[in-house]
């Protein structure tokens, strides 16, 4: 079982490799050295619908990267992703009946509201915790998650590390940084979360 200690030791020992953030990428396998999952950009690129093309333009000209050279491999994660790799589990897992589950920031929040089958909610902040938001009434194409570094005594995160397209416009363009909590102080969704297999 792991510590909250552990987590963010894990997680902030994913800084600092340039990752992209790319939704639906990384996680997939907990015992990788990064949540990155290595993506060909130019083909990735087209999949994405017109106005998502249009939004990421302009990310891609500051980061610095021609998104259709067909040589360009470069790590990709998501929040839930990073989140999951963070933890140590896989974001995907199958069940009996065939199907895959998927755990994204929408499930991560339902969970911990409803029947707190992985997750469970918590008043206060503390490390290791996570603070989620759903895409559902957040006025965002997507939900997001992040993991908790810092608290204040009345248990209100101060710090967060997650995985975030907002990070990659600033040096170092890096998805994976340490910030303030104000994306999620933003929403009346947000909620604190902790993960049941951490002590």
């Amino acid at each position: 079982m792991n510590t909250g200690e552990a987590v963010l030791a894990r997680a902030e020992g994913s800084m600092g490799h340039a990752t992209l953030y790319w939704i639906g990428r990384g996680g997939v396998d907990p015992t990788a050295p990064l949540p990155g999952q290595l993506t060909r950009v130019a083909p990735a690129w087209t999949s994405l619908d017109v106005p998502t093309q249009q939004e990421m333009k302009a990310l891609a000209l500051t980061i610095g990267i021609d998104v259709h050279d067909p040589n360009l491999v470069r790590a990709a994660c998501d929040c839930s992703g990073f989140v999951c790799w963070a933890l140590g589990f896989a974001r995907k897992t199958a069940l009996p009946n065939g199907f895959e589950e998927w755990t994204n920031s929408d499930s991560i929040w339902a969970d911990a509201m409803g029947p707190q089958t992985r997750f469970y909610r918590v008043a206060k902040a503390r490390p290791g915790a996570l603070v989620v938001y759903p895409r559902k009434d957040s006025h965002e194409r997507y939900g997001h998650v992040a993991i908790v570094v810092a608290a204040d005594s009345q248990g209100n995160a101060k710090r967060i590390i997650h995985c975030s397209a907002d990070n990659l416009y600033s040096a170092p363009h890096d998805a994976i940084k340490i910030t303030t909590t104000e994306k999620f102080q933003r929403q009346h969704l947000s909620i604190y979360a902790w993960y049941r297999d951490v002590e």
